[in-house]
């Protein structure tokens, strides 16, 4: 029989086993960054620190409770007689035979939620449940509720055994209504107010042990791209979402209701379905806001197919633009530049008509492309091809599992637009496991002004692995 090689942990990962030993029955909530090992923690808790518990592992998707169990059989071994799993792949009859059989059970919320719900006392021998990525709970905006389904029922049902959450990161807000009001929270006072109780083991608590040592600095540049006629649509479009929402205020003004929004433009986005006014301004202002973000993210003679209702051609002559603008984008010319001066870019854009686009401009210039959409059947054989094959020079990616993705491979990470929550553009930085990150935006525009706030925060909420690097010869 072949051994298995034994694993030593780091001293970070020493030093969290010994505080979870230490707060046994205390729930935890647990924050370690991309990269330093909560497989290899969970592995450790429950093959090596609690080998007599029973333990239920939640993950938040099927792919990753898939790769949790070959983690778990495959990598350190020595749980394939106590694990099984809790998912749509097992037919329902079996679900509860797994349960009485098996010391670890790997499932996700849904089945879960739905087996304890049916048969309560199928789950009276388990002592714990380990949340991967427990920061996926919470629901980031519009929803009565702060948890996301099923995970209210989950925590009403199980919440009197040893709860152990892990994430990433801890360091979000989100928005929950409150009757007509919006609320902004901070997340982990929301976990907290779910899991009570818990003690927090942060990335700050690991300072003092050897963490520094295996933490990959990520450095963020920003690649702004020149484009004149882009840059005074934009700032028309700026204008026009400015009136629009001196409009909404004034509507708010009028009917006395100018606090539910606090004078706060994000809070006029995302309350915008519950305020007091004119659905046709409701509308409108969605829509400006919609069509600013293709203009900043599609190809040119893309996001004019959107220009063509009586309101834009108030503003626009769309006949005359489709004449003037290029075919080409000006950020996907960016691209083509920086990735020919690297041997692996990753490259992450949200509208599939950019992906083609960046796909043709690189493939024409010589250089070999995989792609990778919600279309993809196996993204995993394409990840492998990038990963292996020293004659792959780009991936290109629409917003598809980038919570699942480790792509240690790629010197460059270029992100052609960007979205206001730092959270989900730390995480996409963090993919590529260190290294740089240009993130892309239209110079003299709000999309430039939007990257340079967002850039600020990320540094101000994870300052342990983020650096700002200015212009660069390659860009």
């Amino acid at each position: 029989m072949q051994e298995r090689p034994k694993y030593t942990p780091r001293g970070y990962q020493t030093y969290i086993l010994d505080r979870i030993a230490e707060f046994q029955d205390t729930n935890l909530l647990l924050e370690l960054d991309c990269g330093l090992g909560k497989r290899f923690v969970t592995h450790q808790i429950v093959a090596e620190r609690f080998p007599d518990l029973k333990f239920i592992i939640v993950v938040h998707s099927s792919s990753s409770l898939a790769e949790t169990v070959d983690y778990l059989k495959g990598e350190y071994g020595g749980l394939e007689e106590d694990l099984g799993e809790l998912s749509s792949r097992v037919p329902s009859p079996r679900r509860p035979h797994i349960l009485k059989e098996k010391r670890i059970i790997v499932a996700t919320p849904q089945v879960l939620a739905g087996m304890a719900k049916k048969d309560l006392s199928l789950f009276e021998s388990f002592d714990a449940i380990l949340i991967n990525e427990v920061d996926t709970l919470i629901r980031r905006s519009g929803g009565h509720t702060a948890l996301v389904f099923p995970w209210p029922s989950i925590l009403s049902l199980l919440g009197d055994k040893w709860l152990i959450g892990m994430s990433g990161t801890l360091r979000d807000d989100h928005a929950v209504f409150t009757k007509e009001q919006l609320e902004i929270r901070d997340e982990l006072n929301t976990l907290k107010e779910h899991i009570p109780e818990s003690e927090l083991i942060s990335m700050e608590d690991l300072y003092g042990t050897d963490v520094e040592s295996y933490l990959e600095p990520t450095f963020l540049t920003i690649g702004t791209v020149t484009d004149v006629k882009i840059r005074s649509i934009a700032t028309v479009m700026d204008e026009l979402i400015r009136n629009t929402r001196s409009e909404i205020m004034a509507e708010l003004a009028e009917g006395d209701n100018l606090d539910l929004v606090e004078g706060d433009a994000r809070r006029v986005h995302m309350l915008l379905e519950r305020l007091p006014i004119t659905e046709e301004l409701k509308g409108q202002y969605s829509t400006l806001l919609m069509l600013r973000k293709y203009i900043y993210a599609m190809p040119p003679k893309q996001f004019l197919r959107m220009f063509h209702s009586d309101f834009m051609k108030q503003y626009f002559n769309v006949s005359q633009l489709r004449r003037t603008l290029p075919t080409v984008s000006a950020k996907v010319t960016r691209v083509l530049q920086i990735a020919l001066n690297y041997k692996k870019t990753v490259v992450l854009t949200s509208y599939l008509e950019m992906v083609s686009q960046i796909q043709n401009v690189l493939e024409k210039a010589g250089l070999t492309v995989l792609v990778i959409t919600g279309q993809t059947r196996d993204k995993g054989e394409v990840l492998r091809e990038f990963r292996e094959n020293p004659d792959t020079h780009a991936l290109v990616m629409s917003p598809v599992g980038e919570r699942d993705l480790d792509i240690p491979q790629a010197e460059v990470m270029i992100i052609c637009d960007t979205i206001n929550t730092s959270k989900t553009m730390y995480q996409k930085m963090k993919r590529t496991r260190g290294g740089l990150v240009v993130l892309l935006a239209y110079s003299g525009t709000s999309e430039e002004r939007k990257v340079r706030r967002l850039m600020q925060r990320v540094l101000e909420r994870y300052p342990w692995s983020t650096a700002v690097v200015e212009h660069k010869s390659k860009l």
